[in-house]
Parts: structure tokens; sequence; C-alpha cells
């Protein structure tokens, strides 16, 4: 029996960084940027410095302050509305990729490809945090009919599918992305907890150990070691996760492991286990 993982996949997708992965693409790659004035230019660059020094926060609310004052247009407020997107509520990050859309002309077809990429795939991906998974399709597609090869559309599209119940259609879509972009840990990491999902965890480790030579990506790590436990090789999980934890924290999170192997041969739903287990380890963010 398969089950869908609606909220691991979308864990998957939503861990991606940088800035063209929490906008889906560059919104001034592509159109003309409207004018500003030099105090904006200037909030801008300071917006954008700490966005790209990880400092969401603190860049949103410089966007906020520049949109109260009425300083974002067009594509600018695409920006903002991609970096609200991270910090704030998905229903007001959608508001703003509305209010963007309507600024850039209204009609899809007419707006610039790069902008176009980005506002279909920062609405895909809120729709689907906000429990909206077929709107979020169109939404993908819309985005890879500007780019068929686009990695965040394609892994947003794989995730949609799965919770709309096409397991194997998201899995081609986790596929391609793997394709071209080997090692795209979020591809690979939804594709191997679709597995996990099936309990062919033993595909699911065989792709995990693929995916992470080479990539610090933790989530790779934690998956690996999960989908060893649930092998019942409690022994190598603990070497993975030893591989970047103190011994205290990993002994930590393989007791969780353990105790969600007992339950799901206690009859525990499968899904639903799998779930608990990628997201409790993941909240432990201090190390003893």
């Amino acid at each position: 029996m398969r089950f869908p993982l609606p909220c691991l996949l979308l864990a998957g997708l939503i861990s991606l960084t940088g800035c063209a992965s929490m906008s889906g693409g560059n919104p001034l790659a592509s159109g003309k940027p409207p004018a500003i004035s030099k105090e904006a230019e200037e909030a801008l660059r300071l917006a954008r410095v700490l966005r790209d020094n990880g400092r969401l926060q603190a860049a949103y609310e410089v966007y906020e302050r520049m949109d109260q004052r009425k300083q974002l247009e067009g594509a600018y407020l695409l920006e903002y509305a991609s970096i609200a997107a991270a910090v704030r509520p998905q229903q007001e990050a959608l508001s703003l990729y509305g209010r963007a859309r309507q600024q850039l002309g209204g009609d899809l077809q007419d707006i610039a490809p790069g902008q176009r990429i980005a506002l279909c795939n920062g609405v895909g991906r809120a729709r689907l945090a906000l429990g909206q998974p077929k709107g979020a399709i169109s939404d993908f597609q819309c985005a890879l009919q500007v780019d068929p090869q686009n990695a965040q559309a394609l892994n947003g599209f794989g995730v949609a599918l799965n919770i709309t119940g096409d397991t194997e259609g998201a899995r081609q879509q986790f596929e391609k992305v793997l394709e071209h972009e080997p090692g795209n840990g979020a591809a690979a990491n939804n594709l191997a907890l679709s597995w996990l999902a099936s309990g062919e965890n033993q595909r699911a480790i065989n792709l995990l150990n693929q995916a992470r030579n080479g990539s610090p990506d933790a989530a790779l790590q934690l998956n690996l070691a999960l989908a060893y436990v649930l092998e019942g090789h409690d022994d190598t999980a603990r070497r993975v996760l030893l591989e970047s934890m103190q011994p205290s924290f990993a002994e930590r999170v393989l007791e969780d492991f353990r105790a969600t192997r007992q339950r799901i041969a206690a009859g525990a739903p499968l899904a639903q286990e799998l779930l608990a287990a990628s997201q409790r380890p993941l909240a432990l963010s201090e190390q003893d």
C-alpha cells in the first residue's frame, strides 16, 4: 500500500534556500525594473544585503517599510512577496503575489519570463502551504511552460501531485529534477521519502547514500538514518548521525527513530509516523 506524504514532501520543497529559490526565479532577470528614488534605492540595497546574508526577518521589515511608503512596484513588489513567503503567514504572501501580478499587468502571458516564473512558483508554494494542491498544480505548470526544467517548479509540481494522490506522477517530477541536477537535495529527499512511505526502505537508502555524497544537507543525513533504523540497522544509523552530530544529540535522534519503528510495528499509520519522525529531530536545532 502506498501512502501520500504531503507534509514531508512540502518540508523538502521549502527547505530550498537562496534568493532565486525563495522567489522561484529572479524577478529582475527579464523585464525592465521600475524607476525608484535614491532613498528607495538605498533601502532596497540594504534589504538585499540582509536577504543575501540570511537575515530574512530583517529584510522583510525593510521591504515592509518601503511598501508602506509606496516605494515598491512591479518586480520589486515581487521581491517583497518572496521574502514575506519565508517569514510571514502564507496568506499574506499570497496577497502580495496578487498585488505584484496586477502591477505587472495582470495577464501572465504578457509578464516577462523571469518574473512569470517567480510569480507562478511563489503562488504555487503559498497554495501548497495553505492546503490548496489543485490550485498549486496550475501554478507550477505555469512556471514550467516558461522553463520546462525549472527545478523548483518540478519539485513543487511533484509535491502537489503527491498530495492529490498521483504518487507515480510525483516521482516522475522528482526524477526529472535529479536527472538535470543530481545534487538537488530537496528532490532527493522527496523521492526517498516517497519510497519509505511505500515500505521500500532499501531503495530510499540507495538514493540517499548517492545524494548525500559531497552534500552537507542535514535532511539527507537524517532521512538516511531513519531509513536504516526502519531496516533494523541501528548501528549504521548511529554512524551516519555521528558524522556531524555530538554523541548525546545523535543518541536522542536515534532513540526517537527507534520509537517510531516500534509504533509502526504495532500498527501505527506509516505516513503519519514518518512525518513525526522527520519533524522532531529537525526541531532539536541546538546540540547539547
